[in-house]
């Protein structure tokens, strides 16, 4: 995922906001393992900033799931169980399939030529798995902000963020790369052609397919 442009700081007024953002953003990016504890002080001092407005900040990540804060023990990046990593993906594909199914119903002329040129953008990047998760993350959050619901924006893009570790790590195969973007051509092709369940069922298995994906990535880890 692209670091926050100074634009996205400046939407958040308060310095524990902008911290949230960038604890969030590392935790995303991989920096942070899963269980790994975050120790304020060494926040603080990464980030040049007090204890306290980590502190502050941590409360604001833990609200969107990135981090657990346990009583005496303080924060830690949140390891989600297999039925948690099921239940927050099965949410998102829902909400997904929501969000792709008004967006066929409402795209404009204009959002469905810079839908094509998203989807020529993942195309371009389906030999590097980096690069193909980051047009994947562009593509998904241009439906998700054009879908006319900032509420529905909002839950999306949190449970987005839960999951995106698998996203990332789960387009180093060359075969889930393949599949990603067969679903994402035939979803911009429902886009184009007014077919709203279409691009709701394909919006869905986009996130399904990750899903089993992170499913089998735990349970290979526990193995």
């Amino acid at each position: 995922m692209a670091e926050p442009t100074s634009e996205t700081y400046r939407i958040y007024a308060t310095l524990p906001a902008q911290i949230a953002v960038r604890i969030g953003q590392a935790i995303v990016d991989g920096e942070f393992a899963p269980g790994e504890k975050l120790r304020e002080v060494d926040l603080a001092s990464r980030f040049g900033v007090s204890r306290a407005s980590v502190r502050e900040a941590l409360r604001s990540v833990e609200r969107e799931g990135l981090v657990t804060i346990l009583p005496q023990r303080g924060a830690q990046v949140t390891a989600l169980s297999a039925p948690e990593v099921q239940d927050v993906f099965d949410i998102r594909a829902s909400l997904m399939g929501l969000v792709c199914h008004r967006f066929t119903t409402s795209a404009t002329p204009q959002m469905r030529q810079q839908l094509d040129r998203l989807l020529k953008e993942l195309r371009a990047a389906r030999d590097d798995g980096e690069a193909y998760s980051r047009a994947s993350l562009a593509i998904s959050e241009f439906c998700v902000r054009n879908v006319g619901s900032r509420r529905l924006a909002d839950l999306v893009l949190s449970f987005a963020r839960q999951t995106a570790r698998y996203n990332r790590l789960s387009f180093a195969s060359a075969e889930r790369r393949r599949q990603s973007l067969a679903n994402w051509r035939g979803l911009v092709a429902a886009v184009t052609g007014g077919d709203a369940p279409e691009a709701e069922r394909l919006a869905r298995q986009l996130v399904l397919d990750t899903r089993d994906t992170a499913l089998k990535m735990l349970a290979d880890e526990k193995g």
